[in-house]
């Protein structure tokens, strides 16, 4: 993860001491810069040009980048090449990068700064305004510390929250820190800020033949997965569920890596669960279908005794606010291990399915442009391979996903754009890459490679959804990923999981919350209701099991109510 800290001030304020002042490299002037990661790269003002730049740009897009512009001097650094190519192309730089990135630079003749967020949020950027100084860091915590006491709670946000209206772009749950959402740059000209975004998906010119665009989705899997990034690494993590997307990570990874290196799998159990709900979330015969051909280390390990709730405080006091991960102790119990194994770098296949589509967004388009026959064509296809009725698809898959934050998309391609920007993206990789950081490790994300995600988005919306959802997909990974997962159509319930630990692990701390709701839940919130919920739950669990609200909102408010008597202690 990388970390810094960043003070922008007026020739009459400086700071207060606080995490900033750890490793400063850069305390001049009116810019005062520290961070803790190799990965930063910066150039300091000189004779020839008076600004300040620290960046970090993968091997890839560094290659790329000389690859394109023939005038940039290739033996100068990430930032000294940054550096020439904002001053002459500005901000339209941002749109040339495939991987993650973060550029910050200072014109000190202008007192102006600029910091730009990568596509899709790998970076967090948080930031705030104090005594005429602005401080820009990727740690909420630290920007905490900064403000001191007098920080003021986004009730806003806070009752969004509670109602399952989890994700915010460029929220905190702070009045006054605000966090940059990806594809934005954030400019600092005479004391005030303004926020604009760059082009983040580009619409491309693809082959019209399905063989041609099943083999080049293949490509740019391969790309996403073998980066320059892990030549070093003789350990390699994977968080494996034996889903369709971690299967295909780490059996890509093992197929078309030419290091030859030990690759450990870690992968949740769920030997716990009575055997009448067990096939829904335990999957380990589809883990066994992959860890039993590929020399591959197996970490799995069982969750009976593992919950959220029951570690909150460790959460929260990282996180620095609530969150919205009721699973977030699977990815934890496995970074963990991952530590103890050594392994540094732990691959992560967090929303394949939203990358390469499902397609239900061409069987909208359809509908919307009223071809029917058409779609009743593609839905009789469909329900002869997945088992559900062709009046059951319609349902789920056209009716009941229409509208997409209350707006109708004619456009399946411009619909797939809309779902990839949705904040619920980066807030993950906000609160995970905390947990990772916390023991060492690094998450990498193939599935948000840019280029992967521009090609998917490009893909003829009738080759995402063909006899199967996730055709292409299906398709690409033929002869790499074994059958019984490749034609796998159904996706694990964890669930089941939230809801045991409620009942045999959380039962004592959701009670204790419930009947002790903080003041100023009261005032926004239903408790009481909740309560009633909570109760009918106890009653009969496997009803809330599936397509029920109640645990996540329950989940939701015990955090919340902790945070609150957390934060009345700061």
């Amino acid at each position: 993860m990388n970390k810094f800290f960043i003070e922008i001030f007026d020739s009459q304020s400086r700071s207060i001491d606080n995490e900033s002042n750890k490793n400063v490299i850069f305390n001049e002037k009116n810019l005062k810069i520290s961070f803790s990661h190799n990965k930063f790269c910066y150039h300091k003002p000189s004779k020839n040009n008076n600004y300040f730049v620290l960046s970090s740009i993968s091997l890839r897009d560094r290659k790329r980048i000389i690859k394109k512009y023939d005038f940039i001097n290739i033996e100068k650094s990430d930032s000294e090449i940054l550096l020439d190519l904002y001053l002459k192309f500005g901000s339209k730089i941002f749109k040339i990068f495939g991987s993650s990135f973060f550029f910050f630079y200072y014109n000190f003749d202008k007192k102006n700064a600029l910091v730009a967020r990568d596509h899709i949020g790998i970076n967090s950027i948080y930031y705030t305004m104090k005594n005429d100084s602005l401080f820009i860091s990727s740690s909420l915590n630290d920007l905490k510390k900064n403000c001191g006491k007098n920080l003021k709670i986004n009730y806003t946000i806070l009752k969004k929250f509670l109602n399952l209206d989890a994700f915010s772009k460029d929220q905190t749950f702070f009045e006054d820190i605000l966090k940059l959402p990806p594809s934005n740059v954030l400019e600092y000209k005479n004391n005030s800020i303004s926020i604009f975004n760059y082009p983040k998906f580009k619409d491309l010119t693809l082959s019209d033949s399905n063989t041609s665009q099943i083999e080049g989705l293949k490509k740019k899997l391969k790309k996403a997965i073998i980066r320059k990034e892990e030549l070093k690494e003789d350990k390699v993590g994977f968080l494996f569920s034996g889903g369709i997307d971690s299967s295909t990570i780490l059996s890509f990874f093992s197929k078309y890596d030419k290091q030859h290196r030990t690759l450990y799998a870690y992968s949740a159990k769920f030997s716990h669960i009575e055997d009448s709900l067990k096939k829904k979330i335990d999957e380990s015969e589809f883990q066994s279908e992959v860890l039993n051909t590929l020399a591959v280390e197996d970490r799995s390990y069982e969750t009976e005794k593992l919950s959220t709730i029951s570690n909150l405080d460790f959460y929260l006091d990282l996180i620095g606010q609530p969150f919205f991960f009721p699973n977030l102790y699977l990815s934890h119990e496995a970074f963990k291990k991952a530590k103890n194994d050594g392994v540094t770098k732990v691959f992560n296949g967090c929303d394949g399915d939203t990358v390469v589509s499902h397609g239900f967004e061409y069987y909208e388009e359809l509908f919307l442009k009223l071809k029917w026959f058409k779609l009743y064509k593609q839905i009789d296809k469909l329900s002869k391979n997945v088992n559900l009725s062709k009046r059951s698809i319609f349902k789920r898959t056209v009716l009941d996903l229409l509208f997409y934050e209350k707006k109708l998309y004619f456009s399946a391609k411009n619909k797939h754009k809309q779902i990839l920007s949705a904040p619920i993206h980066s807030n993950s990789i906000e609160v995970e890459s905390l947990i990772a950081d916390y023991y060492g490790v690094e998450e990498v994300y193939p599935f948000y490679n840019i280029d992967l995600m521009n090609y998917c988005i490009n893909v003829k919306p009738d080759l995402k959804i063909n006899k199967y959802p996730r055709y292409i997909l299906r398709e690409a990974i033929k002869g790499v990923v074994p059958e019984k997962i490749r034609k796998r159509i159904d996706k694990a319930n964890l669930t089941h999981g939230v809801i045991y630990s409620f009942l045999n692990k959380d039962k004592d701390v959701i009670d204790k919350h419930l009947n002790n709701p903080h003041q100023d839940l009261k005032e926004i919130f239903d408790v009481l209701d909740l309560k009633n919920s909570w109760n009918n739950l106890l009653n009969d669990p496997n009803k809330y099991s599936n397509f029920s609200n109640v645990p996540s909102q329950i989940f939701a408010y015990v955090v919340v109510n902790r945070w609150l008597e957390k934060e009345s202690l700061r």
